[in-house]
């Protein structure tokens, strides 16, 4: 059964490669996970419009949000990660859900020369996966510029508002100076949502999705990006 052969998998693959909680389509635990998927996450992506749409999902992991885009009425979703072994319980998922017109794909968003490039979707996704890691390491701008060249139409991003440097990102604000303009850092925070506003301006207009308030806030926040006028 391929929801028996995907529990043998999950299990058997290192824990930094199944970071995500594993749900079934009742959103009942299948494999838990340090990130897990709340009603807000769901509420906030619902709002999303998928229909009929093409759909690209980056770093997709075990694909919660490459097979809920279908589930909302994608006419055909991609889900891309590096890690083989991920992928194939992705597949496995998939027959488990029983959902058509969903792939998934082994690529690398890190490689200038990924296939990938030469390939447009109606929507391309970067969701739950901006995090400490690509701040502290500068990838934060390779993703995005990546991002933008597999869509003309609509991007899809989550991330946290703000994190703060030295409790969360294990940082100082000076050695983060040395990576990013001084205006994205104040005082002991990090304005993950105004660089990743900013970087995609005046290119892209950015519509948030998710309800935000002022200030510092720990979930990630949706956000949809579309054509400037006169991009």
């Amino acid at each position: 059964m391929p929801l028996a052969q995907f529990l043998s998998l999950a299990q058997a693959i290192e824990p930094q490669h199944r970071y995500r909680t594993v749900y079934d389509a009742d959103f009942s635990v299948l494999v838990p996970g340090k990130e897990h998927i709340d009603q807000d996450i769901l509420d906030d992506f619902g709002r999303i419009d998928f229909a009929g749409r093409t759909v690209i999902d980056l770093g997709c992991n075990f694909g919660f949000f490459t097979f809920q885009a279908r589930r909302q009425g994608a006419a055909a979703v991609t889900g891309v990660d590096r890690e083989p072994r991920v992928l194939d319980g992705c597949r496995l998922l998939q027959r488990h859900f029983g959902l058509d017109n969903v792939g998934f794909a082994c690529h690398d968003i890190d490689d200038p020369a990924c296939s990938l490039l030469g390939r447009k979707f109606d929507i391309a996704m970067l969701v739950e996966f901006i995090g400490k890691t690509f701040i502290v390491e500068n990838r934060v701008a390779p993703a995005l510029a990546f991002l933008e060249k597999l869509s003309d139409r609509e991007l899809i991003v989550s991330v946290q508002k703000i994190y703060w440097i030295r409790k969360e990102l294990g940082t100082t604000p000076e050695a983060l100076g040395r990576l990013y303009p001084e205006r994205y850092i104040r005082g002991g925070d990090f304005l993950l949502l105004d660089y990743v506003r900013d970087f995609l301006a005046p290119r892209w207009r950015m519509e948030p999705i998710s309800p935000m308030a002022e200030g510092y806030e720990k979930p990630r926040k949706f956000l949809r990006f579309v054509p400037a006028a006169g991009a």
